[in-house]
Formats: structure tokens, C-alpha cells, sequence
């Protein structure tokens, strides 16, 4: 009997143990087969790295999408900048930035970048339109900054004035650049008439307090304008115009005819001067010499600023351009000069860097 049990027994922990056994074959199998299974392509791609910086939950990284095609904004932003010039800020400044060039000129930004540029000049901006307005050779169809004063309003042998409130590159309150050279490119220049009460002109000190205004390079010298202004009966703007003209206000200036200092006189204005190239001494002897020529002209401050720079009645555009192919280029007539000193100086607007007028006849030297 004892036999009987303990051979029961036995079989039961045989069969207890090839169970267990049978469990472990299974078990290893199963990890087997994860284990062949991690070495597939699949598996290999699923357990890539992460593209760094994604969180579990993210997605990896898409290329964007491509927005559809803009057209150009429509809308026009009129900022008035006009004061970067001068004068009051009634001009409009053209933010346009929408268009194609068709002859760029010197490309000096003329924000008017609106539509089609003419012979653009300076970047002028507005959304919107045909830009004519580029300060260069551009007709004068766009304005630049808005007169201070009002309009010259004068009896006229020579047709419409063409005086206008916006000041472009041809046009002004003072006239229109065809009027102001009247006579010039057929029979002769017939000076138009009008007088120092007439003319249309930003008041020095106040130009100053712009600081936009082409006359801080005057800066030093304003008391002297003012001085010799009030001794002559002449606007001290004026004055200081002619030195902007003639020498962008550096009183070390020798002219190619050998003109000196700030108002660049001729040898004759500065016999028995100790020191021509003084701007006390020389901005006086300016002022005297066009308190004069004033005179002798019956008032005519046209004719006036012509002479101060060698223009006279019935010089023809030819005459006054001969010197073009001589040894001294720049002893032509600036044909521009008329119209750059009484709608660019005079109204605090730089009439260089606006490059204001139509003829450019000494930009060839």
C-alpha cells in the first residue's frame, strides 16, 4: 500500500513538471518571434528616432502649404511727408508700392512707386496709380510738397503762369518752368515780370525748425543772412537760396570760372577784399550785388536771379548752353536755375536732391 502511494506520487509531480516545462517552450517562443519580428523593415520604421522637438502626440513635421497667389493692395496710404522737403506739409507724398518702371532714371526713391514710373527719381509710395511724380525728367504731373504762401498771381505776356499749390518737378507756386524761361528756346528769353511783393517764399527761421530743410547746411551762417537780408530789403531766404544754389552753403566753394566762397562772386566783387572766401564779407557783397541788380531791373526779381547767374534778356537756349563743348563745360546758363530757386530754394525744398526741373544741361560736364 505504502508502495502504491508513493508511486502516485511520483506521477504527479512528473506531470506537474512537464507542465511547467511546457510553459517556459511556449514563453521563449513568444519572445522569439518578437524578436525576429523587430528586425522587419515595419518594426525598424516605426521605432525610428522622433524628429527632435516633437512631443508624443505631435505629428511629424509637414512641408507648409503654399498660399494661393496675392495681387497687389489696392488701398493708397496718402502720407504726407511733404515736410522731408520743406514748405508746408499740404503736399502729398504717393507711398505707392505697386508698379513697373519703365525708365528708371537715377532711381533715387520717390515713394510714388505706384503703376508706372517715368524716370523715377526718388521712391514715393501709395498703392495705386500712374507716377508721374518721380523728380527727375517726369512732367511734373505728381507733387512733391505743397506751396507755403499761396500762388503767384501776376499779369502775364507769356501765357498761363502754371502756377500750382503742389510743387512737382516743372510746376510750382511761383510758375510753371516753361513760363519762368519764357522766350528761351525760340526768339529769346523775355523775362516775365513780378517783384519781391509778389513772389511766394518760406520764412527762413521757420524752414529751420524743420529738420528735413536743406538749409541746416546754412546753419552757421543764418545771422548773417538775416543781417544783410534787413540791410538790403531782401527776404533772408532768399539770400540763403542763392547760396544753396551756387554752393550748397560751403563757404570754401571755388566755382569752375573760378566763382569763390558761399556766393560764389566773381573776381571783380572781391578787388581790395582781404579775404573774399569770409562769409561776412561774402554773403554782404551777395546781397549788395543783387539789391542792385533789383534795382537796374525796375524790381524784376526774375530777371534779377537771371542775372545773378549770367542770364539776360534774349539769351536763346542755344547761347546759353555753348560753352557745353568748350574747356569750361560748367560755364553753361543752368537752364533749370529759374525754376530751382524760386519753387525749390525758396520753399525749403532742396532742389538737387529732388532733382526739380527739365533740362539738366549741366549734368554732361
Amino acid at each position: 500500500m505504502k508502495v502504491h502511494s508513493f508511486a502516485i506520487a511520483a506521477l504527479c509531480t512528473a506531470i506537474v513538471v512537464d507542465a511547467s516545462n511546457l510553459h517556459d517552450v511556449r514563453h521563449n517562443a513568444r519572445h522569439s518571434r518578437l524578436s525576429r519580428r523587430s528586425s522587419t523593415p515595419k518594426l525598424a520604421r516605426r521605432c525610428k528616432n522622433r524628429p527632435q522637438g516633437l512631443t508624443p502626440s505631435q505629428p511629424p513635421a509637414q512641408p507648409p502649404a503654399q498660399p494661393p497667389a496675392q495681387s497687389p493692395p489696392t488701398d493708397n496710404n496718402n502720407n504726407n511727408t511733404s515736410g522731408n522737403y520743406g514748405g508746408d506739409n499740404s503736399g502729398q507724398n504717393n507711398n505707392n508700392n505697386s508698379g513697373q518702371q519703365n525708365s528708371g532714371g537715377d532711381q533715387q526713391n520717390n515713394n510714388n512707386n505706384s503703376g508706372q514710373h517715368n524716370n523715377g527719381q526718388q521712391d514715393n509710395s501709395g498703392n495705386s496709380g500712374n507716377n508721374n511724380n518721380n523728380n527727375g525728367n517726369n512732367n511734373g504731373a505728381g507733387p512733391i510738397a505743397g506751396s507755403v504762401a499761396g500762388l503767384l498771381s501776376v499779369h502775364s505776356d507769356c501765357g498761363d503762369i502754371g502756377a500750382t499749390k503742389d510743387i512737382t518737378s516743372i510746376t510750382g507756386p511761383n510758375g510753371n518752368l516753361y513760363w519762368l524761361n519764357c522766350g528761351l528756346e525760340d526768339s529769346g528769353w523775355r523775362p516775365p515780370f513780378f517783384t519781391l511783393d509778389d513772389i511766394k517764399f518760406a520764412d527762413l527761421g521757420q524752414a529751420l525748425n524743420d529738420p528735413k530743410s536743406p538749409f541746416h547746411a546754412c546753419k552757421d551762417f543764418t545771422d548773417l543772412f538775416y543781417k544783410h537780408g534787413t540791410e538790403n530789403g531782401i527776404p533772408p531766404i532768399v539770400l540763403a537760396s542763392f547760396a544753396m544754389q551756387e554752393s550748397t552753403c560751403n563757404p570754401n566753394t571755388v566755382g569752375g570760372g573760378g566763382e569763390i566762397g558761399l556766393m560764389q562772386l566773381t573776381h571783380e566783387k572781391c578787388e581790395g577784399a582781404s579775404d573774399c572766401f569770409n562769409p561776412d564779407f561774402n554773403i554782404g557783397t551777395g546781397a549788395r550785388f543783387f539789391k542792385k541788380l533789383l534795382d537796374s531791373n525796375g524790381g524784376n526779381v526774375l530777371q534779377s536771379v537771371g542775372a545773378y547767374n549770367g542770364w539776360y534778356p534774349g539769351m536763346t537756349k542755344d547761347a546759353a548752353t555753348a560753352a557745353r563743348h568748350s574747356g569750361c563745360c560748367r560755364c553753361q546758363q543752368n537752364l533749370d536755375y529759374l525754376f530751382q530757386t524760386v519753387n525749390g530754394w525758396w520753399q525749403n525744398i532742396d532742389a538737387y536732391s529732388n532733382h526739380l526741373g527739365a533740362f539738366f544741361n549741366l549734368d554732361v560736364c
